[in-house]
């Protein structure tokens, strides 16, 4: 057995612990992550962690584990449904990007997630070992800002359609502190970094805003044709119009959020996880966090 030990870079108080504890929510994300984690066939944990990692600590590491999860689900299912309505938006026959649908600061933002979302795809399903998903967190620029944006928008892109408050998570500004904390007193990043990370977080997050907004209009305007009948996404569902599409000019909406995390979005989400797998093979639990990092900000 390793004589050194492996901890979670993160830290919450007991108070934001039991905060989370009773939010059914986050406690129904984590029955659904345990389910996933129980059906594996390999180990929970890797070779490494597994033998340097105390049960207690395990336990840590699965807790933000599914805090990270939970999170960033909202935003890969805005990515998903931003593609879905940029493919009806376009011209089909020109070829056209997804980010020509959007405008200004909402297709920088769109591009950026494409960007992420392709890079860190292993990382982000979160079914790997879980203290290799947490310590990845702290590998690059690029992976801390995506932490810091859906901590920023963690409670911007909750759905409208909860049936009460009971069924909200919880405000996750606690995690955002975490994390500028376990980037200031890491040895790599340093204390000087973080206001460059939180400035460009800041600025995404005023971009993924605009983007949540352009879709909501531009699904209004395919709506308002005939083209979409609703905003929710089907896996199994073909559209009867696979001809190329008219581009639309959507209206002004008043609209600042939209529908993202349900019981359906976890299917989406597991849906997209069996295609990874099935894909290629998986290499992200045997990532080790002595691994080169890469401190670029301009990703």
């Amino acid at each position: 057995m390793s004589t050194t030990s492996t901890y979670s870079p993160f830290r919450i108080s007991p108070r934001d612990r039991d905060n989370l504890d009773r939010n059914e929510a986050f406690r129904l994300v984590r029955e659904h992550l345990r389910r996933q984690e129980l059906g594996m066939k390999a180990p929970s944990f890797c070779s490494s962690h597994r033998h340097d990692c105390s049960n207690q600590e395990q336990e840590t590491f699965r807790l933000h584990r599914d805090i990270i999860h939970t999170i960033l689900l909202p935003l890969f299912l805005l990515h998903h449904q931003a593609s879905r309505i940029a493919a009806n938006v376009l011209p089909s026959h020109k070829g056209a990007e997804s980010e020509r649908a959007f405008r200004g600061e909402a297709r920088g933002a769109y591009a950026w997630l494409h960007s992420i979302l392709s890079e860190e795809h292993d990382w982000y399903l979160t079914e790997r070992c879980p203290a290799c998903i947490v310590l990845h967190v702290m590998n690059s620029e690029p992976t801390i800002r995506f932490v810091a944006v859906a901590c920023l928008l963690s409670d911007h892109l909750q759905g409208l359609d909860l049936p009460s408050a009971k069924r909200r998570l919880p405000n996750f500004d606690f995690w955002y502190e975490s994390l500028e904390t376990a980037v200031r007193e890491d040895t790599f990043w340093g204390d000087g970094f973080w206001p460059d990370i939180e400035y460009r977080a800041c600025a995404l997050t005023d971009g993924v805003k605009q983007l949540v907004l352009q879709c909501l209009e531009l699904q209004a305007a395919l709506n308002r044709q005939g083209l979409q009948p609703e905003m929710s996404y089907r896996p199994n569902a073909h559209s009867r119009y696979d001809s190329p599409r008219p581009s639309v000019t959507a209206k002004q909406s008043s609209c600042t959020q939209m529908p993202v995390v349900s019981e359906e979005d976890q299917k989406i989400f597991a849906k997209a996880s069996a295609n990874r797998v099935n894909s290629r093979p998986q290499r992200f639990h045997t990532r080790r966090h002595a691994d080169a990092r890469r401190r670029s900000v301009t990703s």
